[in-house]
Parts: C-alpha cells; sequence; structure tokens
C-alpha cells in the first residue's frame, strides 16, 4: 500500500489542505460614514487600504475564453493536469459567464499562469489578463503577455537582470524560456513580456551608443501582437475596423454586447 504522505496514488496531507479555499485574511479598517454628492450615496477609500485589500489577490490572473467555456471542473483539472504549478490554485468563476478567476500562491506559478505558450483548455482558447483592482470585466485591458525574440543577442546578456533592463522600454519583463535560461540556444534570447498592445511596438533598440563600432543594434521580433481598439477597448482589431466607432460616426447606434 501506498504511504500517506505524498506516495503513489495519494494525495498528501500538505496538498489536501491546500485544496481547500482558505479564508482571505481580514482587514482591520477605521469606521466611516458615507459621503452623499448630488444625492448619491458613495464610499471613498485610501490607496493605501486598496493597496492592502488587493494582497490576496496579487498573484491572480483572468483567463477569458473566446467562446463557451468549459466547466470549472473542467478547468480545475486541466491545470492541475497540465500547468506544472508548485500549489493547487482556487478557480474561480466571474460576473461574465466566459471569465474564470484564477489565484495562485506564489509568483512563480503566476508567471507560468500568465506566460503559457498555448492558451487553451480543452480545446477551448483563452486570454489570459493580471488582475488589478481596476480590473474591469466589461473592458480587455491593453496589456497583455507576448512572447518576443531577440535574434542574435549574446549569450552574456541571458541574465534575467539584464533581460529586464532591456525589456523596460517595451514593457513588464514576465520570464526567459528555458533554452535562454539555461543558455542552450545561443542564437538569440527568446522571453515573455507584458506589453501595451494599445501603443506602438518597439522595433529594435540600441546596446550601446547608437552608431558606434563597439555598439549592436538589437532587433525585437514579437511571436504575436494582438491588435487593440481604444474606441470599445477589446482585443482583435482597430480603431479603423472598430463597427461601434464607426457606426457612432455614421449617427448609427451598434447594438451589442461584450463577453
Amino acid at each position: 500500500m501506498a504511504a500517506a504522505d505524498g506516495g503513489a496514488g495519494w494525495p498528501s496531507f500538505a496538498n489536501l489542505v491546500a485544496a481547500v479555499p482558505q479564508p482571505i485574511p481580514e482587514m482591520v479598517l477605521p469606521s466611516r460614514p458615507p459621503k452623499m454628492v448630488d444625492s448619491e450615496v458613495y464610499f471613498q477609500f485610501t490607496k493605501e487600504e486598496i493597496e492592502r485589500s488587493a494582497e490576496p489577490f496579487h498573484y491572480s490572473v483572468v483567463l477569458k475564453f473566446l467562446k463557451q467555456r468549459p466547466s470549472l471542473d473542467v478547468v480545475r483539472a486541466f491545470i492541475h493536469n497540465r500547468w506544472g504549478l508548485s500549489a493547487i490554485p482556487v478557480v474561480s468563476s466571474m460576473r461574465h459567464p466566459r471569465n474564470v478567476f484564477v489565484r495562485m500562491a506564489n509568483e512563480a506559478d503566476f508567471t507560468k499562469a500568465l506566460s503559457r505558450d498555448v492558451c487553451e483548455i480543452n480545446g477551448s482558447f483563452y486570454r489570459a489578463f493580471r488582475w488589478s483592482p481596476e480590473f474591469n470585466e466589461d473592458d480587455e485591458p491593453s496589456r497583455v503577455p507576448v512572447w518576443l525574440s531577440l535574434l542574435g543577442l549574446p549569450p552574456n546578456f541571458y541574465h534575467e537582470g539584464f533581460l529586464k533592463i532591456l525589456m523596460a522600454p517595451i514593457g513588464m519583463f514576465i520570464r526567459r524560456d528555458n533554452p535562454t535560461r539555461c543558455a542552450t540556444r545561443t542564437g538569440g534570447a527568446r522571453l515573455c513580456v507584458e506589453v501595451d498592445a494599445a501603443k506602438m511596438p518597439l522595433t529594435h533598440f540600441w546596446i550601446g551608443a547608437p552608431g558606434l563600432a563597439t555598439s549592436q543594434k538589437q532587433e525585437v521580433v514579437y511571436e504575436t501582437l494582438p491588435t487593440y481598439c481604444a474606441m470599445c477597448k477589446m482585443q482583435g482589431h482597430n480603431s479603423r475596423m472598430c463597427r461601434v466607432g464607426n457606426n457612432e460616426k455614421n449617427g448609427q447606434a451598434w447594438i451589442g454586447k461584450k463577453d
């Protein structure tokens, strides 16, 4: 018989405990009365209070499925079997039926979830977004994770410290792939960066002052770079192709819903 401490066929006690959702830590807040303006009741919290309230959800992502969303049990099983996380995440539904909230326990698992090469669960494709208190389910954030290559980058620049500096004008560094991390592919670096799809992408930069013989011009090759519409705040098309914006210009009303 397999041992009950994690042997074959038996989950460890730690995994069993982790599988049970735990209450989020309580926050102590000073009492305050509601406020009113123009007959509307509202409450106001400080920036520090909002940041503290978001700490339990710091490593959370939103999966927005493009079509029908699999059941939560299917999503949980797929994540457990295929994502290679070190801890069991909390997977829950959101207001929009196609959205799923996934709360990871640590930064390493969060990075894996946000930077997956193939964003699908049993054939159902999704887009992954970093959650923050400003996240709005009715809009799609313009900041998205993309994979890019720095072809010809010398391997001495494969250190994470160098790559974070080089990626600063492009976006937020998420991670390097394993061949870059281990320097087993020295023809260039491949990494995942969170970029703002609403802005023009940076196509190259210089290591060293431009034009000097000792400097290097580094091209940036994006594997995928989604279009983003600032009018309807959705991915998949730009403002010129937006039905909402074009119909408004023509005096027509576009009736639709965002999933």
